[in-house]
């Protein structure tokens, strides 16, 4: 492979699925995920996609903080990303941060930061039946709320090293262009409700024999459910997602 592959893995939007195709397809010692974790400076990339015979990185890592891991390195890469319905993505990122409040998972919460902890027993109050307290939640998110629940997914556009928009901003739409300049970077954008056909095309544009199929990977395991059918949660929900429907629209729509 004359190109290694970038994939910005987007915070439950099925990316842990497609790093399981990758994995299958490569093997271990080329598909590395989690580099944020595994291969957190521009050095040790380089070192694994140049000379360490990695082909295919992963990771939650913004588009900023991927450009400036990658600038040492030698190979071009094909980079894509898979977005969400973004109601959707909500409740389903809400719902994973809430399952650390399950008893046998105590112990994994208290290795998050604690701002993280602070979030999770936040939530861990909160009556996901209550229009009022889910409402008051999501209007009013600590900062490291912000970072993760509002415009989670837009925010892996815009963010990073040297942004004019820090982590725990909230988005608008005056973003909008800049999201779009971004999006841009990418060889695909894919939406998961069309992940077959996203990586049929990953397939074609890399000459990789990706085989999708139906198994679901690391779902989140809350005992408790969002209605995201009931209209009032998604106008709720709507007031921390408005960006990323813009952006959703936009893929829907073939602009990226």
């Amino acid at each position: 492979m004359q190109r290694a592959i970038f994939f910005m893995h987007i915070a439950k939007t099925a990316g842990s699925y497609v790093n399981s195709l990758f994995r299958d397809t490569l093997g271990e010692a080329r598909a590395v995920d989690h580099i944020e974790m595994r291969l957190p400076n521009a050095e040790l990339l380089r070192s694994a996609v140049d000379e360490g015979g990695v082909d295919f990185v992963s990771g939650h890592v913004y588009l900023r903080l991927w450009s400036e891991l990658a600038k040492t390195t030698s190979r071009p890469f094909f980079r894509f990303t898979v977005i969400r319905d973004p109601i959707e993505h909500l409740a389903s990122h809400i719902l994973w941060l809430d399952h650390y409040n399950l008893p046998e998972k105590r112990g994994e919460c208290a290795r998050l930061s604690e701002a993280h902890q602070r979030l999770v027993d936040l939530i861990g109050r909160v009556n996901f039946a209550d229009m009022g307290a889910l409402d008051a939640f999501l209007t009013h998110l600590p900062a490291a709320g912000v970072q993760l629940l509002d415009n989670c997914q837009s925010r892996y556009f815009v963010c990073g090293p040297g942004a004019s928009t820090a982590h725990h901003d909230p988005l608008t739409l005056s973003h909008a262009d800049q999201i779009a300049r971004a999006a841009r970077c990418f060889d695909l954008v894919i939406r998961q409700d069309c992940l077959a056909a996203g990586i049929a095309k990953v397939n074609t544009l890399t000459g990789l024999a990706l085989e999708a199929s139906e198994a679901r990977v690391n779902v989140a395991k809350s005992e408790r459910a969002i209605d995201t059918k009931n209209p009032v949660v998604r106008s709720i929900f709507g007031k921390r997602t408005l960006v990323d429907q813009w952006l959703w629209r936009s893929a829907v729509a073939g602009k990226f």
